[in-house]
């Protein structure tokens, strides 16, 4: 195994760079295989090599691999989401805090007119939104160049659009398709208070999963 040159890493981070991946974690995993590769190689074979290699990794196996991980990653997040909202885990303090905490916001959400949940929901966005950015913001960029960016990081700033959508459809559209009629309606009340109650929940558990995510750094 030998050590590779400046002019051979120089090729695999060029060769990579046009490929714009998406994730952290593809760059470095075909980074690694290049590098593998050709330690095990001799330097006068090199550029047959990553000849082959770049025909291996072909922008659309490297598209794939980001969908891949991308839903892969997803379905880890939802799974971290559920478990930490599965408060009877958590011994009987936490139980207990937990239902008393619910009950609270419960009896506070229902007792809010339908008109005013909206500016409630509208504050769970922007707290959640701020918050997942402020942790997360290793996935935000505003570079006219390419970055790639963490996986994780991208899928959870992408989780507050689930919050978005809702308030969009569940509070906007029908107050605006009814002029606000909508607001004396004893099922649109209950269905408001309801999905605030879950999205209070929802947010909870986002924000406690983007503070568990460890600070990605990015790839060159």
């Amino acid at each position: 195994m030998r050590k590779l040159t400046e002019q051979e890493l120089l090729w695999i981070h060029s060769r990579q760079k046009s490929l714009h991946i998406r994730y952290t974690e593809v760059y470095e995993e075909i980074f690694d295989h290049y590098c593998t590769t050709l330690e095990n190689s001799t330097e006068i074979d090199s550029p047959s090599i990553i000849a082959k290699l770049n025909d291996t990794f072909s922008w659309s196996v490297v598209k794939g691999m980001d969908k891949e991980l991308e839903k892969n990653v997803s379905k880890q997040i939802w799974v971290a989401q559920l478990d930490f909202l599965k408060f009877w885990n958590r011994g009987f303090k936490g139980l207990l805090a937990s239902i008393i905490g619910f009950a609270l916001l419960a009896i506070a959400i229902f007792i809010i007119p339908a008109s005013e949940l909206i500016l409630v929901f509208l504050v769970i966005i922007l707290i959640t939104t701020a918050g997942v950015f402020f942790m997360k913001r290793d996935a935000l960029s505003f570079r006219l160049s390419h970055k790639t960016v963490s996986i994780s990081s991208a899928t959870i700033i992408k989780r507050v659009g689930i919050l978005n959508t809702i308030f969009m459809w569940i509070y906007v559209i029908p107050s605006v398709l009814t002029r606000g009629e909508i607001h004396s309606n004893t099922l649109f009340v209950w269905a408001t208070a309801i999905v605030t109650i879950f999205s209070v929940m929802y947010s909870i558990s986002l924000l406690a999963i983007a503070s568990d995510l460890p600070a990605q750094r990015t790839a060159i």
